[in-house]
């Protein structure tokens, strides 16, 4: 057991894969592994041949509140198979025999297992399970609401949102909607559109095509399918898009091509939870800044939400769970965008 975990249980387990190589020298062991291979193909191969593994863990405050960081050492590609799928559920019985409550799906271990639903029928009893989608998709709505501020749009922007069908992006699109926002709608294709979405449809610009993203002051970037990774050239200068995929849509090593046509991209759907403190780094722009769907995780926990949120979030989860993250102190973590000036001054 690694030398930061006590024999207490946790109160939540929160579950991880590697987005790249990188991510996999936070494996305990990997060092060794480098060394003795022979390329970087060769590490890569040996790691994500390895079972489910505790790798950190996140405390709150004085450490009263716990939780476990697993990681399902296998790369977005192949996660997202029956194998990544088998290897999920590896890591929730794990997460039951450590005595956690509340098990999060993070990133791709959400969608490999249909949000979580394929995971039900065999789920340990006495686990919670969450996505982390819910208050996902209300922190990006802050943020939507924060950038269009920023660019001087505030209520009047017109905002796009890639990947609206999935279980984030339908939740936060109903969001919005309810707040009035020009939408414009993109998707795999318009039929799924259409039918993950039919109250909206009515009421909105709907498309499958990337292009149609010019037409767009703020994009809102839910999904890192490859069909769906943007480029510069479709985006009107002056426009701000929140990168809300993991993995991201939009690598930072590009932000300046986009830079370069006065584009701004940020990473959306962070906050900043109160005493928080992960021996891992997640890479995030901020060491102090914790992943939404971290949050989520760590809300069912100490609030005792004991009803599972899987599959497409619920508008009404999303709603309640913004308000006890309010209260609990956590907050959006702030794009660190430039307001401009009032005309006039």
């Amino acid at each position: 057991m690694p030398p930061y975990l006590t024999s207490r249980p946790p109160w939540f387990t929160f579950i991880v894969h590697p987005r790249d190589v990188q991510d996999l020298y936070q494996v305990g062991g990997s060092a060794l592994i480098a060394e003795h291979s022979a390329d970087e193909d060769e590490f890569r191969d040996k790691m994500c041949s390895m079972p489910p593994t505790i790798i950190g863990e996140v405390t709150f405050g004085l450490g009263t509140v716990t939780g476990d960081l697993t990681i399902v050492v296998r790369m977005p590609g192949r996660i997202l198979r029956p194998e990544g799928r088998q290897l999920i559920a590896e890591s929730v019985r794990l997460a039951a025999a450590r005595g956690s409550r509340v098990v999060g799906l993070g990133a791709l271990t959400a969608p490999a297992t249909r949000g979580g639903l394929t995971l039900l029928p065999e789920l340990p009893k006495g686990l919670t399970l969450t996505t982390g989608n819910a208050l996902t998709a209300a922190v990006a709505c802050r943020n939507v609401a924060e950038a269009a501020e920023a660019i001087g749009l505030a209520g009047v922007a017109r905002v796009a949102v890639v990947g609206c069908h999935g279980s984030v992006g339908s939740a936060a699109s109903r969001l919005l909607a309810a707040d009035g926002t020009d939408l414009l709608l993109v998707g795999r294709t318009v039929a799924r559109i259409e039918q993950h979405l039919p109250d909206l449809v009515p009421h909105a610009r709907i498309s499958a095509d990337l292009r149609d993203l010019a037409q767009a002051d703020v994009v809102l970037l839910l999904t890192s399918d490859p069909s769906a990774l943007l480029e510069p050239g479709v985006l009107r200068p002056g426009a701000v898009v929140l990168d809300l995929a993991h993995p991201v849509n939009v690598p930072p090593a590009r932000y300046p091509d986009f830079q370069a046509r006065d584009i701004t991209v940020v990473q959306g759907g962070l906050v900043q939870i109160p005493q928080y403190h992960s021996t891992i780094d997640f890479r995030l722009p901020d060491r102090r800044a914790s992943l939404a769907c971290l949050a989520e995780t760590y809300l069912f926990a100490v609030e005792g939400i004991r009803e599972h949120s899987v599959g497409p979030a619920a508008t009404e989860l999303a709603t309640e769970l913004a308000g006890l993250a309010e209260r609990r102190g956590i907050r959006p973590w702030p794009l660190g965008l430039a307001v401009p000036a009032p005309a006039g001054a």
